[in-house]
């Protein structure tokens, strides 16, 4: 019997260190809070003596639990303790989840890590700190951990409004079960970033998570009626120029430099898609003080497509350079200048096509760009180039300086036609 017990006995304390030892390495799983540390700091063991390991500054850490001055946090398989003062609540930024399948969340940024779980798709997660050279980390509710920064795209965001009938619960994941952290009022503003199964996320200055789409509504447009035709243009020695088809992250930032030699301005009808892969040129574009027009998502001709497919290369591309530069596209122009009463019915905005095709994208000639401008420019014309195109790049100069010579000014298209 006593050596029954003394088996007992041993086998107890193998179970209880093993349980101590998998807490350490484990224990932050239960928790939903990511903090970063402000400066370079060693964290220590629960001694509060022995250093267990370094943090440099900026790094994202999860934290356990907070008493007397002192962060118990996981990084990666470390546990340990620093003081509380080192770290600050960071916002986050929100990040849409785009792959062939669900990626998974790892303990540390190596490929070999241990799996903590996976992410659904099209779900919006939250992005803590620098990306490494593979890898970032990401919050998903009470999922924390690192994620290949492939995986995760800029979502584009909605205006929505809460339905007037109820208040909105927001919910911390994709999940009726899932802790609520807070509630929308009637008739909130709010963007949404996804929509997943039956689920938004939205976000306010105050508030973001997850909530039922069917307490969202659109919030209603006064539409103005559309400009169908091109007015006739101003004749008092202004020119607009027009760049169509951008942003080009090389092509675009060397037209602006050439615009700003001569204080030009122009107007760029710029593409969704382009938009979406180059937002920082976008930025710079209307920064510098020039148009943006909207030139559809992916450069269809519209009077191919069903009323709902224009609409949506209309609006999708609007709701994203609103997202970019804070405010919509000014004037439309359809692509090949191709439009009918279907698709002019849809804007809110003037639709504007050109008096002059230099014909770049076809030629792709400095010389026959400059020529066709030469030959034909004169007061109010509206000048049809494309953003995307070398060979515009290095005519501009030669456009702008003898026009210059001549008096003209260069301003926006809704300049031109006095809006």
């Amino acid at each position: 019997m006593r050596k029954i017990l003394y088996f007992l006995l041993i086998v107890f304390c193998i179970v209880g260190i093993s349980l101590v030892n998998n807490e350490r390495v484990h224990a932050a799983a239960p928790s939903a809070t990511v903090k970063i540390t402000t400066i370079e700091t060693e964290v220590f063991d629960e001694t509060f003596k022995q250093k267990v390991i370094t943090l440099s500054k900026a790094t994202p850490v999860i934290i356990i639990s907070e008493a007397d001055g002192w962060a118990k946090i996981q990084y990666k398989t470390v546990v340990g303790y620093i003081p509380s003062e080192y770290l600050k609540s960071a916002t986050p930024q929100y990040m849409l989840v785009q792959a062939k399948e669900e990626p998974l969340v790892l303990v540390t940024n190596k490929h070999e890590s241990e799996i903590k779980g996976k992410l659904h798709l099209n779900t919006i997660v939250e992005v803590y700190g620098s990306a490494t050279a593979d890898f970032v980390f990401v919050k998903y509710g009470r999922l924390a951990g690192f994620v290949n920064k492939q995986v995760l795209v800029k979502p584009v965001s909605k205006a929505m409004i809460v339905k007037s009938s109820a208040d909105l619960v927001v919910r911390e994941i994709a999940s009726s079960s899932s802790t609520e952290i807070g509630v929308l009022r009637k008739n909130s503003p709010v963007k949404m970033l996804t929509n997943l199964k039956g689920w938004a996320f939205v976000t306010t200055d105050k508030l973001s998570g997850y909530v039922l789409t069917n307490g969202l509504v659109t919030p209603p447009v006064e539409k103005e009626k559309p400009v169908k035709v091109n007015p006739k243009p101003a004749t008092d020695k202004k020119i607009a120029l027009t760049f169509d088809d951008g942003p080009h992250p090389k092509v675009t930032r060397q037209i602006l430099k050439t615009l700003e030699k001569y204080d030009a301005k122009a107007t760029f009808f710029v593409v969704g898609q382009e938009v979406k892969e180059h937002p920082e040129i976008l930025k710079a574009v209307y920064n510098a003080g020039h148009e943006i027009g909207n030139h559809t998502f992916n450069h269809e001709k519209l009077t191919t497509l069903s009323p709902e497919e224009i609409k949506q290369q209309i609006q999708s591309t609007d709701t994203l350079i609103k997202s970019t530069i804070g405010q919509r596209a000014t004037v439309f122009r359809p692509p090949y200048g191709s439009y009918d009463e279907t698709i002019t019915d849809q804007l809110n905005v003037p639709n504007v096509l050109w008096t002059i095709d230099t014909l770049d994208w076809k030629h792709r000639d400095p010389e026959k760009t400059v020529l066709a401008v030469k030959e034909r420019a004169k007061d109010g014309s509206i000048i049809l180039m494309h953003d995307i195109h070398q060979a515009t790049a290095d005519a501009l100069d030669e456009v702008l300086a003898p026009l210059q010579k001549q008096g003209y000014e260069f301003v926006t298209v809704s300049e031109l036609l006095g809006k």
